[in-house]
This record gives C-alpha cells, sequence and structure tokens, in this order.
C-alpha cells in the first residue's frame, strides 16, 4: 500500500449510501436488499459527479404564489387577464 487515500469505488459509494438510507429510516430489519437498489439508483442518477450527500429536495408548495409572480411576469399576467384586482 502506498498510503494515499483512495478514490471511493462505485460500490464503496452504494454501500455508504445504503447505510445512511437505512439508518435515516430507523434501522428496520430485513430490508437490505431494498436499501441498497434505492442507494444503486440515486448512485446511478447522479452519474460520475461523485458527489456523496444524496440531493435534498426542498418543499416549495407552501410559497402561495401565483404563476405569473414565480417567474416575475406581471404584465404577462395583466395582459391574460388575471391581475391582482382584474375581474
Amino acid at each position: 500500500m502506498d498510503g494515499l487515500p483512495h478514490e471511493p469505488t462505485v460500490e464503496d459509494r452504494i454501500r455508504k449510501r445504503a447505510y445512511e438510507l437505512w439508518e435515516s429510516d430507523g434501522s428496520p430489519e430485513g430490508r437490505a436488499d431494498d436499501y441498497w437498489a434505492r442507494a444503486e439508483a440515486q448512485i446511478e442518477a447522479e452519474g460520475e459527479s461523485g458527489d456523496t450527500e444524496p440531493a435534498v429536495a426542498s418543499d416549495q408548495s407552501g410559497k402561495g404564489r401565483r404563476a405569473a409572480e414565480a417567474i416575475g411576469d406581471d404584465e404577462g399576467a395583466q395582459a391574460a387577464g388575471n391581475a391582482p384586482g382584474s375581474s
């Protein structure tokens, strides 16, 4: 061994991710294959980026914006008759 840190293999990354998923779900017994498959799919989706942290989805459902506000297009909303205060 040369003492240098090695780049983790895809299998290493899958193993680590599966363990993290398993732990985050409360460490249920008898579902190792399920966690391996989930981890494998996540790692494959990440491609060659080598990210070791799973993507975290943020909940945007409570924003309460109208479509025109989401893109900052007040003029488009007015032209469509959807502007605030128009009836």
